[in-house]
């Protein structure tokens, strides 16, 4: 996610509320005082909500917004740019380090060692880079974009970059906008309510977990609604570590096997690889650096 996260920041001038000054746009700003009120509205528990506002990070807010709500403006293909000798190098010795796991996996969801060596190279590089955001904040910060304030700002923002790029007409990219903070702001609410689901069932330590830009975080980058759903611990009955090399390569293979993995049928990866990650060009680098990495015993074709 660094590689990612370095590309956005250059693309977004690093510093935003000084792009957003100097093109005349108002700067985005947190309101805490709405978002404790929101957080009461939506019926989450005191412990909850007093955790939330303790450990909030409102510095992060307007970096955040930005990366994750005109993400979209940035050219594509920026995965493929990462099937390098080094991602296939750092895969099979990945495998070979945790050849335990991977058998396991394998065996039990059917999924090549050589793809999800892959998927969490390109994640994080197996751990190297798992993200610096507070997790907790990070959906905290989205809630509130579709708050008209930051609605506007985010608009202008997104107007100043279109004359560059002349992908949309002002009146398709206004559209666009109050549809991405609308739904942006909906999802950042489910997510919350995984969040405390998970810090509930699970003893989940909200307060100080952290990962990318865009809420998503562990070895594999899941999102909290994919933890609760596809975590797997190694230990049964444990509960599910991603920091952990033998239960991110469970879950990654768990995950990819409920979303209709494959190995004889081509579509049926890259659909399910793009149920990770909504884009081809993901799909498309993991399974370029999976060929290129030497196969295991055992291990299915990814042709």
């Amino acid at each position: 996610m660094k590689f990612l996260a370095l590309l956005l920041a250059l693309f977004f001038c690093i510093d935003t509320p000084v792009f957003a000054k100097a093109k005349g746009s108002a700067p985005l700003r947190a309101n805490e005082i709405w978002l404790k009120k929101e957080l009461e509205k939506i019926g989450f528990s005191k412990s909850f909500i007093s955790e939330a506002m303790e450990t909030y990070e409102a510095e992060s807010f307007d970096k955040t917004l930005t990366l994750n709500l005109l993400g979209f403006l940035r050219p594509a293909g920026q995965h493929m740019n990462l099937v390098t000798d080094q991602a296939v190098s750092e895969a099979t010795k990945y495998i070979k380090g945790n050849k335990r796991a991977f058998t396991y996996a394998q065996k039990k969801y059917r999924v090549p060692p050589e793809v999800i060596a892959s998927l969490i190279w390109i994640e994080t590089r197996h751990g190297q880079d798992v993200g610096s955001f507070h997790t907790l904040s990070v959906y905290l910060h989205l809630l509130q974009a579709d708050l008209n304030k930051n609605k506007t700002a985010l608009t202008r923002l997104a107007l100043v970059k279109n004359k560059e790029e002349q992908a949309y007409t002002p009146s398709e990219l206004r559209k666009l906008m109050t549809e991405r903070t609308r739904k942006k702001a909906k999802w950042a609410r489910e997510q919350l309510i995984a969040l405390a689901s998970a810090r509930k069932q699970k003893h989940f330590d909200i307060k100080t977990l952290r990962g990318s830009y865009a809420g998503a975080f562990g070895l594999p980058q899941f999102i909290p609604s994919s933890y609760l759903a596809y975590a797997k611990a190694k230990k049964p009955k444990a509960v599910p570590n991603l920091m952990k090399s033998s239960d991110a390569i469970l879950s990654v293979a768990y995950y990819l096997s409920k979303h209709g993995w494959r190995n004889n049928k081509f579509s049926a990866k890259i659909a399910a690889l793009m149920k990770y990650n909504n884009s081809r060009d993901y799909a498309d680098s993991i399974l370029a650096i999976a060929k290129r990495v030497t196969p295991t015993r055992k291990l299915s074709s990814v042709d």
